[in-house]
């Protein structure tokens, strides 16, 4: 496998704005140490799914000091539950982070209202939360939800 500092420069865009690691499969550990790189702090747009994140992946990119213009992260299926899910919903390292994608997951009721509670949620234009494992209560709390009445997309899956 590669190490993290050759993947960024393999895979981030000339301009240092957009890195795409689609199935690297890098793991938790990758995860981590990809939150940790200085490299990132240019990024807007981050695209990382099938990487195994799981939920301590998912808290170390919400707790990254790098990710400040982040605007768009697709953490498509990486085995991410609600203790993920309420890091993203809750960081406050992420404050230009408008579109959030993350399909087949699985995010259940909990991680569901951490979305719908957080005021961080007022400045998502899109939240992608679809294939997940919420039920109704997870369904009611985003769809009711003052802080996402301005969001555009809110992908939802309901039987």
């Amino acid at each position: 496998m590669l190490n993290i500092d050759e993947m960024i420069k393999d895979n981030i865009t000339p301009d240092g704005e957009v890195l795409t690691l689609r199935e690297k499969f890098l793991g938790v550990r990758g995860i981590m140490r990809l939150a940790e790189n200085p490299a990132l702090a240019t990024l807007k747009k981050l695209v990382l799914p099938a990487n195994q994140a799981s939920d301590e992946g998912a808290e170390a990119l919400a707790n990254s000091p790098y990710l400040g213009n982040l605007e768009h992260l697709n953490l498509n299926h990486n085995e991410i539950g609600d203790d993920g899910a309420i890091a993203l919903a809750n960081s406050d390292k992420l404050p230009k982070l408008n579109d959030l994608t993350m399909f087949g997951n699985a995010v259940g009721d909990v991680g569901a209202k951490a979305f719908a509670d957080s005021p961080h949620s007022k400045k998502y234009i899109k939240l992608d939360l679809y294939k997940n494992q919420f039920g109704n209560v997870g369904y009611k709390a985003l769809t009711e939800s003052e802080n996402l009445k301005n969001c555009e997309e809110l992908e939802l899956y309901r039987d």
